[in-house]
């Protein structure tokens, strides 16, 4: 026997299996209620086999119906999810993957990140996106990205959040102030003047709530938007600055020292994306390899004095 069943005729055969009711599956999939009975009518001449009892009170599957119902609701299923990676796929074969970092994600670990990506999946297309947080929330929401990776203090309804990975936040500085050492308490930090970061960043928010929670004030000579901007203040003696553990690769390309803050505080890393929506092989590869570099950085080497 030569069938000839398609896709459409599937999903309206479910539809009414699911409501039983054929006025209210042609609501749902946006068809008229004729052309719904005509594609049940068509599948049914394809099957030789009536799929419903129908009466003026009531729609019921038969036995036959009931026996095709799960292997409709498989193949349905299977189509849905092939359909949706072909659609991730352009005319060349590449797939496109459009991800978001926060900058010192993007700064510090992303640049491997890629490269040891690229190597696994040449044929994943990856769009970069570094900003911050609110920003990566919004693009996300708006399904402007696929994922977007970063420390996310405030949460949406609608966005789905995985943890990545913890990191400590650490104090780097320059020999200027070598007397610091390898360990300092918070309460000194505040001795020191701060390069900060702007309000936006959640280091910066953290650092704002410990000087509370001391009742300290920071002493901010300068405020920035860049990992490397602070970087470079921080060499030249003009302060000491707050980093998360990961960004040691930063670190090892200035003349700069870091020490651990005690008692530790931990800012944790998550992926964010919309609910509801499969991240799919290429995310989930990304991922697993973000999560790798978190939880296993380089090993920290401090730079040679100036």
């Amino acid at each position: 026997m030569n069938l000839n069943v398609n896709l459409r005729q599937l999903k309206a055969f479910l539809g009414v299996a699911e409501t039983c009711n054929f006025t209210k599956a042609a609501q749902q999939q946006h068809l008229s209620q004729a052309a719904l009975s005509a594609s049940i009518r068509e599948l049914e001449t394809q099957l030789r086999c009536r799929l419903f009892e129908r009466t003026t009170r009531s729609v019921e599957l038969t036995a036959a119906g009931r026996e095709f119902l799960p292997v409709a609701q498989q193949v349905v299923a299977l189509l849905d999810s092939s359909a949706a990676q072909l659609q991730r796929m352009g005319q060349s074969g590449v797939s496109r993957l459009r991800l978001g970092f926060t900058p010192i994600l993007a700064s510090n670990v992303v640049p491997g990140l890629l490269e040891e990506f690229q190597r696994r999946a040449p044929m994943v297309q990856v769009d970069l996106v570094d900003a911050g947080p609110a920003e990566l929330l919004e693009q996300v929401e708006a399904d402007r990205l696929d994922a977007a990776f970063g420390a996310f203090f405030q949460k949406r309804s609608g966005l789905a959040q995985t943890q990545i990975a913890p990191a400590t936040l650490m104090l780097v500085y320059s020999d200027q102030f070598s007397a610091i050492g390898d360990r300092i308490e918070w309460r000194q930090v505040f001795d020191y003047p701060l390069i900060a970061l702007t309000d936006r960043s959640p280091i910066q928010q953290l650092v704002r709530d410990k000087a509370r929670q001391e009742g300290a004030e920071i002493r901010s000579p300068m405020v920035v938007n860049q990992l490397d901007t602070a970087m470079g203040m921080v060499e030249r003696g003009f302060g000491v600055a707050v980093f998360p553990s990961f960004a040691q690769a930063a670190w090892r390309r200035y003349a700069v020292r870091a020490s651990e803050i005690y008692p530790a505080v931990s800012i944790d890393y998550f992926r964010i994306m919309k609910a509801g929506k499969e991240p799919g092989p290429a995310v989930e590869a990304i991922t697993q390899l973000l999560m790798q570099q978190l939880h296993h950085p380089a090993p920290s080497e401090r730079a040679p004095s100036a």
